[in-house]
């Protein structure tokens, strides 16, 4: 008969909880004894008790041996409920089916086998906590070094929520003992498209990816001095085997040879972190190597430099996708200020600043056409016209336009200026557009393309950090002073004070008796056209 999941994982909590130390019995002399009392009787006790946390013995305690009120036996439930106690509170970025097997595999079947106990009762609470914390995931919330972020906030967190799982990740298969794995998944922090360089959980992952290197260090000339012998011993071995003995070992030899070389080619057509074969010299000086590069690449780091820097990123971002367009703009310039002389921020500055010139551009056409839609009503009345079905849309499209919405056809502004006070500024379509890889989340591009980095959109006129690609001839020239990379940016360079971008403000007079007059002509020519027509 094949047990349920619920019922194999009951089985294997009990069994577990038979183990637990259930019974406690205190000598005269202070002594406790933890264990489980097999039998009682007015002479004595008879107890199986730990005698280390590994070894048990088993012995009849005399009553005259135990203190008044010695005998402290407990109740099964109140054995399991100790280790279901420490299920809370509940580890960082579970899923919502994690939070459905801890609910229906451990606290429920509790319940249900000791209802009406005191225990039954907090272990109901737990559900009930561990039940409004999994709705919390279900409507997008991410639960992040034990603090709960909502779904807007996780999307703005996005790109650091990834860092923190790799570096977790990379932690605990340290633990297990596979240092190779563990800087393996260190790897994914130093992918300059992902951006996770620049989140708040890079400088302290750098700081535990040297320990694993220098363990590893360790550990791979360690190995290197044991192979010659471990060599030498193999084939001492051999000599003193006879046959059949001897074909047989050769042939088990040749096979583990050729599993490993197989192996390591695989890997080594993905990562350097490859873990050796013991006999293989060449493969482990190959790890010595690949290590010492990286070390010597890991201490160019300033990790008190970067780590400001990241927490200035994480502000950036935040501030992006609560759509603070002018807030955001200033911390973007105080981000380039910090990030001169480090190459790896140019791209995402100029992604930043991009993204905020759009949500710019987006939050002007809006104003635009809300102050368009009033006037054009006003301007058919006046006229005295009764505008035909789209009228109001087709004037509502030109008042935009004229206060300076984007429209098709307009040249774009130069990548990497500062919209001026007062002038109206257009980009292309799709001058904006976001690249493939998005993070997910991304405030939605009116373009039509997904986003392409952690709350920011790219600039197309970026230089990629491409060895060997074509260069853009689209990049502008860097300017003395400026970020690394970066396009002639105000906001990248120390000194004088960048202009801030400029401020929404209402339509001035002659700009609105302007936009007035244009909407009158064009509500009169769509009225004649419409005469000839029905003529």
């Amino acid at each position: 008969m094949k047990l349920s999941r619920i019922q194999l994982a009951t089985a294997l909590f009990l069994s577990a909880a038979g183990t637990l130390c259930a019974d406690v019995v205190v000598l005269k002399d202070g002594k406790q004894l933890e264990g489980t009392i097999l039998e009682q009787t007015a002479e004595g006790v008879k107890m199986k008790y730990k005698v280390t946390p590994k070894i048990w013995d088993e012995k009849m305690i005399p009553m005259s041996d135990i203190a008044p009120n010695g005998i402290l036996k407990e109740k099964p439930e109140e054995v399991e409920i100790k280790e279901l106690r420490k299920l809370l509170p509940t580890p960082d970025l579970m899923s919502a089916e994690k939070y459905e097997q801890l609910i229906q595999d451990r606290l429920r079947p509790f319940v249900n086998r000791y209802p009406g106990t005191k225990e039954a009762a907090e272990i109901a609470k737990m559900i009930e906590q561990v039940t409004e914390e999994k709705e919390k995931v279900v409507a997008g919330g991410v639960k992040l070094e034990g603090k709960w972020l909502s779904a807007t906030e996780a999307r703005a967190e996005k790109y650091n929520i990834d860092a923190y799982t790799i570096r977790q990740a990379m932690n605990e298969k340290a633990q297990a003992g596979d240092l190779s794995e563990a800087l393996r998944e260190f790897e994914k922090m130093l992918d300059k498209k992902a951006f996770h360089f620049a989140s708040v959980y890079f400088p302290p992952a750098l700081e535990e990816a040297k320990a694993h290197l220098a363990k590893l260090d360790a550990k791979t000339s360690q190995m290197a001095k044991d192979q010659p012998v471990l060599k030498k011993q193999r084939e001492e071995s051999l000599t003193r085997l006879i046959e059949p003995d001897l074909s047989r070992t050769k042939a088990a030899i040749e096979r583990e040879v050729d599993e490993a070389k197989a192996k390591y080619d695989v890997d080594k057509k993905v990562t350097k972190w490859i873990t050796p074969y013991k006999y293989d010299l060449k493969a482990i000086q190959d790890l010595s190597k690949h290590i010492l590069a990286t070390k010597a690449q890991l201490e160019k780091y300033d990790i008190p430099t970067i780590t400001k820097i990241n927490e200035q990123v994480a502000v950036t971002t935040r501030l992006y996708y609560a759509d603070k367009i002018q807030e955001g703009w200033e911390q973007l310039n105080v981000l380039a200020r910090m990030a001169q002389g480090n190459q790896e921020y140019s791209s995402l500055i100029q992604t930043y600043q991009q993204g905020f010139q759009r949500k710019h551009y987006e939050l002007a056409a809006k104003n635009a056409a809300s102050q368009a839609a009033g006037l054009g009503a006003g301007t058919s009345a006046v006229a005295g016209t009764v505008g035909a079905p789209g009228t109001d849309d087709a004037v509502a499209r030109a008042l935009a336009m004229a206060a300076g919405g984007a429209q098709p056809g307009v040249v774009p502004q130069q990548p990497g200026t500062v919209p001026q006070p007062g002038v109206p500024q257009t980009m292309p379509p799709g001058a904006y557009g976001q690249q493939p890889g998005a993070v997910p989340g991304a405030v939605p591009n009116p373009y039509g393309q997904p986003a392409a980095v952690p709350g920011a959109v790219p600039n197309p006129y970026a230089q990629q950090p491409v060895p060997g690609a074509a260069p853009n001839p689209y990049a502008q020239q860097p300017v003395p002073g400026a970020v690394p990379g970066a396009a002639p940016n105000p906001y990248a360079q120390p000194a004088p004070a960048v202009e801030p971008m400029p401020e929404q403000s209402g339509l001035s007079m002659n700009n609105i008796l302007m936009i007035a007059g244009g909407a009158v002509a064009l509500v009169l020519l769509l009225a004649i056209a419409l005469n000839k027509k029905k003529k």
